[in-house]
C-alpha cells in the first residue's frame, strides 16, 4: 500500500472500514432483524386473563373508526374548472353567430366561477334554446349540443385529502376501564385493540420488546461486521503493491456481490456466485490474497444463509479455493470462465457429498443443487471476464494476461520502436532475456521485468538517428554537435519514453523501467569531450536528471543494459573477458551509488553477474569460419582458388 500521504491515507482507509462495517451490519441485520418477534401478536391466544390495574380512559378505536367515517361521507366532491377549456368553449359559442340572448345565456353560465359540469349541461341548452326566435330553435340547439363541454370536473386528490382533514379533525371517542375490569380473557383470540388496550394501561408495549430486540441485533450486526471489516485494515497493510483506489474497488466489488448473493440466497441457497471476487483478487493481486479473500466471503455466506451454515459455508470456500488454484494454470483471460465453471463443477460435487454423508437431501434434490452451484459458478467466471478489463483500465492493475499482450511484439508502440528504431528494438530484445533470466534468479517479477525492458527505450523513437545502434549508414551526427547539445539530445529519450507511455495510455508500472534504467550515471562519452573543451567542467552536468533504481526488476535492467552495450566492443568475446567486463561495470554501478535505493544486495548480484554471464557467453559465441565455395573447389582440384569463378550459393 503506498502511503506517499499517510494523513490522508488513514482518513480514506477509515472511511473505506466505516462504509464496510455498515455495509455489512445492514447485510446481517437485513438477515436476523427480520426474525425478530413480539412476545404478543395479533390472532394467538392470550396466554393469561389480562385485567385493568387502575381506572383509565382508553381510545375506542372502533367507534372512532366509525365517527371518522362518517365524517367522511359527509364531505362533497371537490370540483375543479379548467380555464382552458373554458376560454375554449366562450370564444367558440362567441364565434357561432347565435342570437344574442342565447350567447348571453350560455355565456353567463361559462363565467361563473363555479364553472359547468356535466349534469349542469342539458339543463343549459334547453334554457338558452328557449330565448332563441322561433326559426332558430333547431339551429341554436345544434350548434350547442355539438360544441359545449363541461369546465368543472371532480378532483379525486383534492376530494380525498378533504375527507382525510374532516376524518383526522374528528377526536378519538373515549371508553372507561374501571380497576379490575377484563381486557381479555385467557386463551382468547388476541385482537389489535387488545393490544393496544393493553399498552395503554401499561402491561405490555409491543413496541418496547421490538426496540429492544432490534437494539440487540444492530448491536451483535455492528460487532461483527466489526471483526469482519478488520480484514480491510489487513489487507491494507499487507498489499504492498495495491493503492488505495484499487483496494476500494475491491472491497466495494465484494460488498455489491454479497449483497446480489444475499438477494439470490431469497430465492435459493444453492446459487453460489461469490468465488467472483477470489478469481478477480487472484489475476489482479496474489494467489495468497485470493486464499484469504475466499475464507473470509465463506463465513459471510455462512451468515447470510443461516438455513445451511455449514454446507454454505464449506461449498463457497471449496469453490473459492479451487478457481484460485486453477485460474492461473492457464496464461489466458479464459482462464478465469474455466477457472471459476470448473470450481463451481467442484463445489457442487462437494455439496452433493455433503448430503450423502449427512443424508440431508434425496438424490434429485441434492443434484438440483449441485447444478445451481456450478451455474453460479459459470455465472463468476463470466462476471470475473467482464471485470478483469474494467479492472485494468479503470483502477490501474497491471495483470499477466495484460503483460503478455504488451510483451507481443504486434502491439503498437513494439512496432513503432521495431519499424523506427530497429536497432533499439534489437538491443531491447537482448536486454529483455537477460533481465528476465537474472530476476528470475533472484526472485523477482521476471514477466514485468521481461515487458519493462522491452519498452525501457521507446523513448529513442522520437530521434532513432541519433543513437548509434541506429546509424546504419556510418555516420554519426554527433559528430556535428557540440557535447552539451548531445547530452540534451540523449537524456531526453528518458522523459520522451515516458511520454509516450502515457500517450499509449500503458500500464504506469512500465515508467520506472523508462526513468530508472539509466539512474543518474554519467554520459562519459560527451563528458571527456566536454571535458577536452573545458577541463574545470563539473560531471554533474553530464548525469542522467533521473532517478536511481527503486525495484529489483529496475536495478537489474540498469546493469544489463551497461553490460550489453558494452558487450558491443568486446573484440574477443570469451567467458573470461565476457565475466571481467560484467564485473567491472557492476564495480562501478556500485562505486557511482546507483544501487544504493535498491533492494538488491551482494548475493543478489553474484546471482546477477552469473546470469549475464552465461546469457552473454550463448549469444556472443564465437563461431568457427566456414569455407568458401572457392576454397572447397581448390582443395578438390588441388589447383589455385584464386582461378576459380565465383559460383553463387542459395
Amino acid at each position: 500500500m503506498r502511503a506517499a500521504r499517510p494523513k490522508a491515507l488513514r482518513v480514506r482507509l477509515a472511511g473505506l472500514y466505516l462504509l464496510t462495517v455498515l455495509s455489512l451490519a445492514g447485510l446481517l441485520y437485513n438477515v436476523y432483524g427480520q426474525r425478530q418477534r413480539t412476545l404478543l401478536t395479533a390472532g394467538q391466544t392470550s396466554p393469561v386473563t389480562y385485567t385493568s390495574p387502575i381506572d383509565i380512559r382508553v381510545t375506542d378505536q372502533i367507534a372512532t373508526e366509525r365517527e371518522r367515517q362518517a365524517a367522511r361521507l359527509q364531505i362533497e366532491p371537490v370540483f375543479t374548472t379548467d380555464l382552458e377549456i373554458q376560454r375554449l368553449i366562450v370564444s367558440t359559442v362567441i364565434s357561432a353567430n347565435l342570437p344574442a340572448e342565447v350567447t348571453a345565456v350560455v355565456l353567463d353560465a361559462y363565467q361563473n366561477p363555479r364553472g359547468v359540469r356535466a349534469e349542469d349541461i342539458p339543463a343549459l341548452i334547453a334554457r338558452a334554446v328557449l330565448e332563441a326566435p322561433a326559426d332558430r330553435l333547431g339551429e341554436a340547439r345544434l350548434v350547442l349540443e355539438r360544441n359545449l363541454l363541461p369546465t368543472s370536473s371532480p378532483n379525486l386528490q383534492l376530494t380525498e385529502a378533504a375527507r382525510d382533514a374532516a376524518a383526522q379533525a374528528v377526536p378519538p371517542a373515549m371508553r372507561e376501564l374501571q380497576v379490575g375490569q377484563v381486557i381479555v380473557l385467557e386463551d382468547e383470540p388476541l385482537t389489535e385493540e387488545h393490544l393496544r388496550t393493553l399498552e395503554a394501561v401499561g402491561l405490555y408495549s409491543a413496541r418496547s420488546d421490538a426496540f429492544k430486540q432490534t437494539i440487540w441485533i444492530v448491536i451483535g450486526s455492528l460487532l461483527l461486521a466489526s471483526l469482519f471489516g478488520l480484514a480491510i485494515l489487513y489487507a491494507s497493510r499487507h498489499l504492498e503493491t495495491v493503492s488505495w483506489l484499487q483496494l476500494a474497488f475491491l472491497v466495494l466489488l465484494s460488498l455489491a456481490t454479497l449483497a446480489v448473493q444475499r438477494l439470490a440466497f431469497l430465492a435459493t441457497e444453492n446459487f453460489l456466485f461469490l468465488a467472483l471476487v477470489p478469481v478477480l483478487v487472484a489475476v489482479l493481486v496474489s494467489e495468497t490474497a485470493a486464499l484469504l479473500w475466499s475464507g473470509w466471503l465463506a463465513l459471510m455466506a455462512m451468515l447470510l444463509a443461516p438455513a445451511l451454515p455449514a454446507a454454505t459455508l464449506l461449498t463457497v470456500l471449496v469453490g473459492g479455493v479451487s478457481s484460485v488454484l486453477l485460474v492461473r494454470a492457464v496464461p489466458t483471460r479464459l482462464s478465469l470462465l474455466v477457472a471459476a465453471t470448473v470450481g463451481g463443477l467442484i463445489a457442487g460435487l462437494c455439496q452433493v457429498l455433503i448430503g450423502i454423508v449427512t443424508g440431508a437431501s434425496a438424490p434429485l434434490p441434492a443434484l438440483t443443487g449441485a447444478a445451481l452451484v456450478l451455474a453460479g459458478g459459470l455465472v463468476a467466471g463470466i462476471g470475473a471476464l467482464g471485470m478483469v478489463p474494467v479492472a485494468e483500465s479503470a483502477f490501474g492493475f497491471l495483470t499477466t494476461f495484460r503483460l503478455l499482450e504488451l510483451s507481443n511484439p504486434a502491439s503498437p508502440l513494439l512496432q513503432r520502436l521495431l519499424l523506427e528504431a530497429p536497432g533499439s528494438y534489437q538491443h531491447s530484445l537482448i536486454i529483455s532475456n537477460l533481465v528476465e533470466q537474472a530476476v528470475q534468479n533472484i526472485g523477482g517479477n521476471a514477466l514485468l521485468a521481461r515487458v519493462g525492458a522491452l519498452y525501457h527505450d521507446v523513448g529513442k523513437i522520437r530521434r532513432p538517428q541519433f543513437f548509434i545502434e541506429n546509424q546504419f549508414s556510418g555516420e554519426n551526427p554527433h559528430n556535428s554537435l557540440s557535447p552539451h547539445l548531445s547530452y540534451l539530445i540523449i537524456t531526453s529519450h528518458v522523459r520522451d519514453g515516458c511520454e509516450l507511455l502515457r500517450e499509449y495510455r500503458l500500464p504506469r508500472e512500465l515508467e520506472p523501467f523508462v526513468a530508472e534504467h539509466h539512474g543518474t550515471t554519467v554520459l562519459s562519452y560527451f563528458y571527456k569531450r566536454a571535458l577536452e573543451e573545458t577541463p574545470s567542467l563539473e560531471e554533474l552536468n553530464f548525469r542522467y536528471p533521473s532517478s536511481k533504481p527503486q525495484t529489483t526488476e529496475t536495478a537489474v535492467l540498469m546493469l544489463a543494459d551497461a553490460v550489453e552495450s558494452s558487450s558491443r566492443t568486446l573484440v574477443d568475446p570469451g567467458t573470461s573477458t565476457i565475466r571481467a567486463l560484467i564485473d567491472r561495470i557492476i564495480e562501478q554501478r556500485l562505486q557511482d551509488d546507483q544501487l544504493s535505493e535498491s533492494p538488491l544486495n551482494l548475493r543478489d548480484l553474484e546471482t546477477i553477474a552469473n546470469t549475464f554471464e552465461r546469457t552473454l557467453t550463448a549469444i556472443l559465441h564465437r563461431r568457427v569460419r566456414y569455407p568458401n565455395v572457392q576454397e572447397i573447389r581448390s582443395l578438390r582440384r588441388g589447383g589455385d582458388p584464386r582461378r576459380d569463378v565465383p559460383v553463387s550459393v542459395s
